[in-house]
């Protein structure tokens, strides 16, 4: 979201960015509130970094390496510029030129918008993936935020090229400096992962006092992003269709109105009532489908995370799910009237309710089980920069949250589930750790949990050379997974049957049909497991192992509807296997016979 005034009529706008299936960038006329939509050409997806050019152009990065360039008075939308990596945010420099910063290699890029040339400038740090945030100075210098194993803030000198690194070694710490930007009163601050705050100035990093004027500068600051008017009044992102102007009782709300290709459907899963319950991405919407009336919905904000709902549970008439990036469990209740605050005033107290924090093991919190004596589960994928995964129970009779940390050192939870006395939780790792780790360990392993003594009781290799194991039931004291491992071949998917007791295979299936997509197994009425790989609809026959392939998509229907292509999660209601794909809740019927 950025303010931008007309030079020539001096009428106030505010740009905001939409991340959609067809991204755009809305104008909202501050006066009247009217809006317009400007859409980003093909490929463009995901605006996340925004500036002007003298003359009102708008400048808009991409996720997918390229600059963009609106012209508000022709409705033009181009690209002027590609970079091949994921761009963040965007500033102009004292030199008059834009910077721009990327990821994976935390490369700085310079734009000048009188040619439409692009220079790179190279790498600001040879150890970090992100260079996730730009803010100019007046005084030469371009401020950028770096991380996220170690969250430095880096000046580059404009004339000479030359870098800095700012903050002391105490400060650097793993994740984002994501407070940091410009005051009220136009320097440029930012606020360490260790709670302490600097000014930022002719490249140097100045230390404030905890009750100087400065540091309540940084209490203005929403995730390190100060907007206001050249009036002063200050502006306010609330919903994804709403921003607020000024404050205190003449602030003035704005929602605008707009259309795209609809949202990516991220995650699902079957809850309350025998309806698919679903999470969109980025925003954060719950979407629900009642096979019984035909009834599509979106329900509204799932909560205070802007990612997505990595995984679902439900429970006596009640929807759990855990989010993304806060590492938030929430819960829904169908029975009862979804909240009425307005805009950007969730208190989230009501419904859907925040039930807690998940721990720093669950910025992504994949993998959700809810076991016989009403405990949810929940396992997943540490912070950025962080190395373990970690585990959570809610317990909902006494509605008390427990977070296990450091579970599974230096890998991530992505599958889990109990067994049928709730004494023993079964999960599957992935190698991987928090964003910008890079794995450590050889294999993924399946370990079993005692969740009387709250303790791992055994950790295994199931499979040699496994990545990870996506998916993990339990039915009559056998285990069934499937795996991915690190090597290509005939062999890297695999379906397997385990023994808990003795800790053993009964059997090991090569998959044919490619991998299966993460949660979407499920016990069928006849007994049998369901799931989806990329394009085929299988049944797996528990007894024998028998793979049989029920349906593949073909032609048009092969073909991904928007960028996303088949995330995570399945349903199975009344005979019919309910999944997505990009935006679309899809079904094909259950064979029985």
């Amino acid at each position: 979201m950025k303010p931008w005034r007309d030079a020539t009529t001096g009428r106030d706008y505010v740009y905001c960015g939409i991340i959609s299936t067809t991204s755009l960038v809305v104008q909202v006329d501050v006066l009247t509130g009217s809006s317009r939509s400007f859409y980003l050409p093909a490929g463009c997806e995901a605006p996340w970094g925004m500036a002007f050019t003298l003359d009102g152009h708008v400048l808009v990065t991409s996720v997918s390496g390229q600059v963009c360039r609106i012209d508000p008075q022709t409705g033009k939308s181009w690209v002027t510029a590609n970079t091949g990596k994921w761009l963040w945010t965007i500033d102009r420099g004292a030199d008059g030129k834009f910077y721009v910063g990327s990821s994976s290699d935390c490369r700085l890029f310079r734009y000048d918008a009188a040619t439409e040339k692009l220079e790179d400038l190279g790498s600001l740090s040879p150890n970090q993936i992100y260079l996730r945030k730009i803010v100019a100075g007046n005084d030469g210098y371009v401020y950028c935020s770096t991380g996220c194993t170690a969250s430095q803030i880096v000046a580059y000198h404009i004339a000479t090229g030359r870098l800095k690194a700012l903050l002391p070694k105490a400060e650097v710490q793993p994740y984002f400096l994501d407070i940091f930007g410009h005051g009220r009163d136009g320097h440029i601050y930012v606020h360490t992962q260790r709670g302490n705050d600097y000014r930022c100035a002719h490249g140097e990093a100045f230390p404030l006092g905890k009750n100087s004027r400065e540091h309540r500068e940084l209490k203005g600051m929403e995730w390190g992003y100060f907007e206001q008017l050249p009036d002063g009044r200050t502006l306010t992102r609330l919903d994804p269709d709403a921003i607020q102007v000024g404050e205190g009782p003449r602030a003035k709300i704005i929602s605008y109105e707009y259309k795209t290709g609809g949202a990516n459907i991220f995650h699902l899963a079957e809850g309350p009532g025998k309806a698919v319950y679903g999470s969109t991405i980025m925003p954060l919407y719950l979407l629900r489908y009642t096979p019984a009336t035909d009834k599509l919905e979106n329900l509204g904000r799932g909560g205070p995370d802007n990612g997505e709902a990595y995984s679902f549970g439900h429970c006596a008439g009640k929807l759990y799910y855990g989010n993304y990036s806060l590492g938030n469990l929430m819960c829904y209740d169908p029975a009862k009237p979804w909240h009425k605050d307005p805009p950007g005033r969730m208190k989230w107290k009501t419904n859907p309710q925040l039930i807690g924090y998940l721990g720093k093991g669950n910025c992504r919190p994949r993998a959700m089980c809810i076991d016989s004596r009403k405990r949810v589960w929940v396992g997943g994928v540490p912070e950025y920069g962080y190395r373990h995964g970690g585990l959570a129970s809610y317990d909902i009779s006494r509605r008390k949250l427990t977070v296990f940390d450091e579970v599974t050192r230096d890998q991530c939870i992505i599958s889990l589930t109990v067994d049928k006395s709730g004494d023993i939780l079964y999960g599957g790792t992935g190698r991987g750790r928090g964003g910008g780790l890079t794995p450590v360990t050889k294999e993924a392993r399946m370990f079993a949990w005692d969740t009387r003594k709250k303790k791992t009781l055994w950790s295994e290799v199931p499979i040699p050379d496994m990545e990870g194991l996506n998916n993990l039931l339990y039915r009559d004291g056998k285990l069934y997974g499937t795996t991915v491992s690190g090597h290509q071949g005939p062999n890297r998917f695999t379906f397997f049957r385990f023994d808990p007791l003795l800790l053993k295979m009964d059997y090991v299936i090569p998959s044919e049909i490619s991998g299966v997509r993460e949660q979407s197994m499920c016990f069928g009425p006849d007994g049998n497991i369901y799931g989806i790989t990329w394009m085929v609809l299988f049944r797996w026959c528990p007894a024998t192992g028998k793979i049989k392939e029920l349906y593949r998509c073909m032609g048009d229907d092969a073909k991904p509807f928007g960028v996303s292509l088949f995330h995570g999660g399945a349903a199975i209601i009344d005979g019919r296997y309910y999944f997505s794909c990009g935006t679309r809740l899809m079904s094909l019927p259950v064979e029985t016979a």
